[in-house]
């Protein structure tokens, strides 16, 4: 099954509180914990969701070049004029070349930022899981709770009431005991998931950075030749030589292409 960005969170339960077992408190401190947590997973969903719009568009805007830089050479006027032929011929490998870079940055957008922000979301499936448990927990101690409360109330001292209240109170012990100890881990747990998140989504966020100014900027480099502006105050020696940018570029690619994230493992 392909994954689909659009579908809802994994995290959008609150947890119930679970007084008198619990402080209040210890019940302030784990919602206010999972309130943090349901509006990153909604934050990572939709920087999924704009993500793929964003290339999406990338494409959409280099096909219409592509489909342009063919009309052009394959018009008429290209067999009147050498000077318009050779700007259209110039046009068309510029295109060329942009479409493949969009392919390449396209592709490590993919691997280094939607593929890592994925898997960071998939992790609120087992955190809304630990919660969904902790409501049952809350559940079943309730219910022993109100019955060890009810039959503490009655005046029946029969052995079988005896008997009974006792079953009660050994169960609500146990479900009190298992519903603290679900409780203090994801105190525990949820802040370090929350540490934790912006270490790991820091190099999806530098990486996106440099395919984007590798992308931009071989994009400019391409059409500037095409069409070169000249600077009156640009020093002669300030262009750098063809080998260096492909150089520079390469390695750029190569930093992106080593980064953890992408890495298969």
């Amino acid at each position: 099954m392909t994954w689909n960005p659009l579908k809802k969170n994994h995290l959008t339960l609150r947890p119930s509180p679970a007084q008198p077992l619990l402080s209040h408190a210890e019940d302030r401190e784990l919602d206010v914990g999972v309130q943090r947590l349901i509006y990153i997973e909604d934050t990572i969903r939709k920087l999924t969701k704009e993500m793929k719009k964003y290339l999406e568009a990338i494409v959409n805007l280099d096909r219409a070049d592509q489909r342009l830089s063919m009309n052009l050479t394959t018009c008429g006027l290209t067999h009147i004029s050498d000077e318009f032929r050779r700007i259209v011929e110039e046009y068309h490998s510029i295109t060329t070349e942009v479409g493949k870079t969009v392919q390449v940055m396209a592709a490590l957008c993919h691997k280094t930022f939607i593929e890592p922000l994925k898997k960071l979301r998939d992790e609120f499936a087992l955190i809304a899981a630990a919660i969904a448990k902790r409501e049952e927990l809350v559940t079943t101690w309730k219910c022993s709770y109100n019955r060890v409360k009810k039959l503490q109330e009655k005046k029946d001292r029969t052995a079988s009431h005896i008997a009974k209240l006792e079953r009660e109170r050994r169960a609500e012990e146990a479900a009190a005991k298992e519903l603290k100890t679900i409780h203090a881990q994801l105190l525990l747990e949820l802040p370090m998931f929350l540490d934790k998140r912006l270490e790991y989504i820091k190099p999806s966020v530098h990486a996106l950075i440099t395919i984007q100014l590798d992308y931009y900027g071989s994009t400019t480099r391409l059409f500037t030749h095409l069409m070169p502006v000249h600077d009156p105050f640009e020093s002669p020696n300030a262009a750098v030589p063809e080998e260096e940018y492909q150089q520079i570029v390469n390695n750029q690619i190569g930093r992106i292409r080593g980064l953890t994230i992408v890495k298969d493992h």
